[in-house]
């Protein structure tokens, strides 16, 4: 951490320092450096250099240079033995003691040297000759308080209420009174971000703030809590108080899953009876908030991870690079934006470990560097590492589940398909075909996956396959769907040492399978073994329903690695249904980044080739950009607005350029004309295009939600079931007719139901 000078500038390298930035340690040792090196260096600016760039103004550098020479002019006095009067003085010893540790303590903090002298007594000397050393040194100690209080780094310690707080403060950085956290200042060159998307509201009293730095290229994630930040000093200093003495306890033998909410509500009393005690003002609101925040920090993964989760509707992402380096998230419409906040390294040990013990049976050590849990009480998954699978620091990336899965009138909400294409994939995977959905990491995979669970319905078995708990299971089970959860060992991580107990995918899913008939969702597949698997389950169980994820980008990608890589006959590709990719797409440098279908193909199994059935047309935004049926010449087909769609008369006019395969072998498993289920796709399009539509008419997400998208769904398909019954053949145009009719009724029923809620 050495200084060493490029002109008038002097740079201070952080990253080979083992001192926390701005803490006591880094004080003494950085003064010490600085009084040394403006000796001999005239320094205009001070330069640190770490994971990001501080540098000092030329005014800030100026009163930490004017505090080095004082102290060095400190260190001349210590060394001129005349100011501690006679040697033959009883109190010369005491008096060059004392003097050491003024300076030792004023490496680190100024007031508390002056105190320290100020405080300083002796006896007047018993000799008269003696007299003249006692005013010597007490003169020398008055001249010492006069110049080290004529400083401006003094003043600003005193003005900031600590030695860290006014050193960060010329960094533009501040820490929170009630815990020693670290914060940036917004930067001088940021902006507000001033349309809709930029500034919101979250439980607690969270407010969100976006900035943008034109400049750099950079936003900036505003996260604050103003009525927590605004607390009487006197509620500051009881959290603080709390905080402070719930670190020092154990919590190991508890269930980290109910014990967060647990300790607010025992935090929450505490601060109540504490201020009735004390005679301070207080209100449940605060001490509600007081106790959240207590819990964030000692249960908890610390109160900006915490809040941030708060935001998962817009934040997919949140990661952490090292300890002492600025938060940073994947935010749906800024893309990468960093935060204010940085944890030092005993505060990322802490939210880490509170992780780990979120999932029994894990282990984060020096044996165990890299895991992958799940903390279902934050609904959160976190891929923590550590040494020696780092370069000494620690790192995580937290990815933020929906405790409710999508559904396909959300993805028509973020023009992610079509009406068509979410028709006829409910369609299709109703009718139970396999499918493997396809694309690049963080595309949305296990979402759409999961969104798919909707369209299988109460009346089937499904079974999700899977190492870590990603996919809702509880949201549908609690809704009545016969869903279960098979646990099996790590799909990326079978090379390393594992529990015996934990079967693998391959050995799962047979077992699986045994038990009756089920649907089977294997959520991201990526080992060798695993692959090879799951063409061998498809090859030698034809028919098997089985839904799959995996990182590919084309068929091309998939042929490749199962011929190149693991030894597979790409001719297996063929037992697979259909192929779903999604795509990242982004219109501009700094635009959101989209998640969209990009193209699905279907296996023609008697030709042995892939049909094209949808392909993503790009235009010059995503308003323009449409998802093509390439069967079907219906310009109702590539449409995003169904809101005249007339099923009856385009059952008269259908014009299809071909038959899809799937649909050709569900229709004749079913005993169905293709046409028929093409028709059904349209209708069950329309009724996901009338939910969306209705919630956006109405400016209520909650109706796009999967409560509601059940009940419109489950109706939709009654009307089917109800008409084949009756007349052996269903009529799409009638039934579209029938559902327009109780639609309203049924909106008008939900937002009652949905006001009372909310109380």
């Amino acid at each position: 951490m050495e200084l060493f000078a490029q002109g008038k500038k002097a740079y201070v390298d952080l990253s080979k320092a083992s001192f926390e930035f701005g803490s006591t340690e880094f004080l003494n040792y950085h003064l010490k450096n600085l009084v040394s090196f403006v000796q001999d260096h005239e320094v205009e600016q001070i330069i640190y250099e770490e994971e990001i760039t501080y540098t000092l103004t030329k005014e800030a550098t100026q009163i930490l240079v004017e505090y080095a020479r004082v102290l060095g002019e400190m260190e001349g006095l210590y060394l001129k033995k005349d100011i501690y009067g006679d040697p033959r003085d009883g109190m010369y010893t005491r008096r060059m003691e004392v003097f050491k540790r003024f300076l030792n303590t004023a490496y680190t903090n100024p007031v508390e040297a002056i105190r320290f002298l100020e405080s300083y007594r002796e006896p007047p000397p018993d000799r008269a000759s003696m007299m003249k050393s006692y005013e010597t040194f007490f003169n020398t100690i008055k001249y010492v308080i006069n110049r080290l209080k004529s400083t401006k780094f003094y003043n600003l310690v005193i003005s900031r209420g600590g030695v860290k707080e006014a050193f960060l403060s010329l960094v533009n950085l501040s820490t929170l009174s009630y815990i020693d956290l670290v914060v940036l200042d917004i930067p001088s060159d940021a902006v507000k971000v001033t349309r809709r998307e930029g500034s919101y509201s979250l439980p607690y009293g969270v407010r969100v703030q976006i900035y943008e730095i034109p400049e750099k290229d950079i936003f900036i994630y505003d996260i604050r809590q103003p009525e927590l930040e605004e607390l009487p000093l006197e509620l500051k200093n009881l959290l603080r108080e709390l905080i402070l003495n719930q670190l020092k306890e154990n919590f190991l033998n508890q269930d980290y899953n109910i014990l967060y909410n647990y300790k607010i509500n025992e935090y929450k009393q505490i601060f109540l009876e504490a201020a009735l005690i004390r005679n301070i003002s207080i209100t449940p609101r605060q001490a509600l908030l007081m106790a959240r925040d207590a819990a964030s920090w000692v249960i908890g993964f610390g109160t900006p991870i915490e809040n941030i989760a708060l935001d998962r509707d817009n934040v997919t992402d949140i990661y952490i690079d090292s300890e002492n380096s600025p938060i940073y998230l994947d935010h749906r419409e800024f893309g990468i934006t960093h935060t204010l906040y940085r944890y030092n390294r005993e505060q990322l040990e802490r939210a880490f470990k509170n992780m780990v013990l979120s999932e029994r049976g894990k282990k984060f050590d020096s044996n165990s560097p890299v895991v992958d849990i799940v903390s279902s009480r934050a609904a959160m998954r976190c891929h923590l590492q550590r040494p020696p699978a780092t370069f000494g620091e620690l790192q995580g990336a937290l990815r933020l589940m929906s405790e409710e899965p999508f559904t396909y009138a959300q993805y028509l909400y973020y023009q992610s398909m079509t009406p068509l294409f979410a028709g006829y994939d409910d369609v299709l995977v109703t009718y139970g075909s396999s499918e493997a959905v396809l694309g690049v990491k963080g595309v949305g995979k296990t979402s759409f996956t999961a969104a798919k669970i909707a369209a299988i319905g109460t009346r089937r078995r499904i079974i999700p396959v899977q190492d870590i708990w990603e996919i809702p299971v509880r949201a549908y089970r609690k809704r009545g769907f016969h869903i279960g959860a098979a646990k099996i060992a790590s799909l990326d991580m079978e090379h390393l040492n594992r529990d015996l107990a934990e079967l693998d995918l391959v050995a799962m899913a047979n077992a699986l399978l045994r038990m009756g008939d089920a649907a089977l969702i294997i959520n991201e597949v990526r080992s060798k073994s695993n692959v090879q698997g799951i063409i061998n389950l498809l090859n030698t169980q034809p028919g098997v329903f089985l839904l799959y994820n995996l990182h590919a980008e084309s068929l091309a990608d998939i042929r490749d690695r199962l011929e190149l890589v693991f030894g597979i006959p790409s001719s297996s590709m063929f037992a697979t249904d259909r192929y779903t990719f999604l795509k990242k797409v982004r219109y501009s440098r700094r635009g959101r980044t989209y998640r969209l279908v990009g193209f699905e193909y279907e296996s023609n199994r008697k030709e042995k080739k892939f049909e094209k059935i949808f392909e993503l047309e790009r235009g010059n935004n995503i308003d323009s950009t449409v998802l093509k049926a390439q069967f079907i010449k219906n310009p109702e087909a590539n449409m995003k607005d169904w809101k005249n769609l007339d099923i009856s008369k385009l059952a008269k006019e259908l014009d299809l350029l071909f038959i899809p395969p799937t649909i050709q072998r569900r229709a004749d498993d079913n005993g169905l004309k293709p046409e028929d289920l093409i028709l059904q796709a349209f209708y069950k399009g329309y009724i996901i295009y009338r939910v969306y539509r209705t919630a956006v008419d109405l400016d209520n997400k909650e109706l796009m939600k999967l409560d509601f998208y059940l009940k419109a769904n489950n109706f939709a398909n009654k009307i089917l079931y109800d008409m084949e019954q009756e007349f052996g053949e269903i009529d799409f145009g009638e039934a579209q007719k029938i559902f327009d009719s109780t639609f309203p009724s049924m909106v008008e029923l939900e937002l009652k139901l949905l006001k009372q809620q909310s109380g």
